[in-house]
């Protein structure tokens, strides 16, 4: 879950919480404002009683519009409704909030269109009391509600976009990872993003840095070598022993595809190689793979056998796959206490094997560049580079390179990934 999403759900428990708070407590008031109300409705209805009995035992008629009564319930905020007619509607359509029994009336408090009435239904009198308190909602509830949103909303919009940094770092170290080392991460700000964003652009500047030495130097050899190798071509045409004259001219063709093969991995390594991809038959590519063996045909068909069980198709690069295949048969040839390899192509993919003890530590060590260790035997065993390379192009063709020891053989399997 990214950090976004984590702060999503926080900020939205937040507000479910803020608004279950102001909720209840909206709802609290509420009661109690409504328990005031019925509080002040009771103790009219008591008045009101009080004095039909008062009349009643004075042999008076009754009269609820006396200065008494009117003085009271002016006082409380209620007027007397007389209208006939207008008693009948509100009856009909108003809604009956709460009943009781008071000594012998039965009290009703009724609503509609937002107003409060008191209705008294006695044996002897019957009154309807317009409440003339307006009943508001609780602004300062509502103001406090609204005004904590607005703060919560600020607060997640700020550390949104205080994280946005992070958003356009993950961008660039993106870019990094695709191979461009000229992007830049340098911030102004003073925050931990920011103290983040300049550590690793000093890193990428001094790797930038490290890489652009080592390919000089790497480039710089490669064209020191290539000097040597041309005043030798020329001297060679000079040779009258054309036997000698043939034989260094095939030295000199094998260090020039040396100096090729040393260019691609370069380019390889550093991000800088461009792919072809295209569909080739196996045996194809394994003698190409051969082709680029410093190995004469007599050498190769003693110490190399191919096996073709079933025809092979495989997606790759004509250039690195026989690349990766010629290192893995070096090592097979060079590691085998016979000097002999056998290349099987199956419909699974393309296997390499060698007579041999089988690998003492997990293959993924063999993997690392130089890679040494001390052998059953004392003796320091490694396949230096080869398997280094290996590995690199079969990651970059998105092949899958197994290593199995069956029937006291060395086997590595070449096959696409699934």
């Amino acid at each position: 879950m990214s950090i976004y999403n984590k702060i999503r759900i926080i900020f939205l428990v937040s507000f479910l919480f803020l608004t279950a708070f102001f909720a209840s407590s909206f709802y609290i008031e509420r009661s109690q404002h409504f328990q005031k109300i019925e509080k002040r409705y009771m103790q009219t209805s008591l008045f009101l009683h009080k004095h039909f009995r008062q009349s009643m035992r004075h042999d008076e008629n009754v009269d609820f519009s006396d200065a008494t009564v009117k003085l009271y319930l002016k006082e409380s905020n209620f007027r007397l409704i007389t209208d006939e007619k207008k008693i009948r509607n509100i009856h009909r359509k108003a809604k009956v909030m709460k009943q009781r029994r008071v000594l012998r009336s039965n009290s009703q408090i009724l609503r509609m269109n937002n107003r409060f009435y008191l209705s008294l239904q006695h044996p002897r009198f019957d009154l309807l009391l317009l409440d003339k308190q307006v009943i508001t909602l609780p602004w300062q509830l509502l103001i406090g509600y609204v005004l904590s949103l607005l703060f919560l909303l600020g607060l997640y919009f700020w550390l949104t976009r205080s994280l946005k940094p992070l958003k356009t770092l993950q961008k660039q170290i993106q870019k990094v990872a695709e191979g461009d080392l000229s992007v830049s991460v340098k911030s102004d700000k003073r925050d931990e993003i920011a103290q983040v964003s300049n550590a690793f652009d000093d890193a990428l500047r001094k790797l930038e840095s490290l890489i652009n030495s080592r390919q000089l130097f790497l480039r710089t050899i490669m064209h020191e070598l290539k000097t040597p190798i041309g005043k030798g071509k020329i001297l060679n045409a000079f040779l009258e022993d054309d036997r000698l004259k043939e034989g260094y001219e095939g030295v000199f063709d094998r260090l020039e595809l040396l100096l090729g093969e040393f260019s691609k991995i370069e380019q390889m390594l550093s991000s800088n190689y461009e792919l072809h991809l295209a569909n080739y038959n196996a045996k194809d590519l394994v003698e190409q793979a051969l082709e680029l063996m410093i190995m004469d045909e007599e050498e190769l068909s003693k110490q190399v056998e191919i096996i073709q069980e079933a025809p092979l198709q495989i997606h790759t690069d004509f250039t690195l796959f026989p690349l990766a295949l010629k290192n893995l048969i070096d090592n097979a040839i060079k590691y085998a206490p016979d000097h002999k390899v056998e290349i099987v192509i199956k419909k699974e993919g393309i296997s390499i094997r060698n007579n041999g003890p089988q690998f003492t530590e997990n293959i993924e060590s063999y993997f690392k560049p130089f890679y040494r260790k001390d052998g059953r035997d004392g003796k320091r065993e490694g396949l230096g580079l080869g398997l280094y390379i290996v590995h690199n192009i079969m990651e970059m063709l998105k092949l899958k390179l197994d290593y199995s020891y069956e029937d006291n053989k060395n086997c590595f399997s070449i096959a696409p990934s699934t």
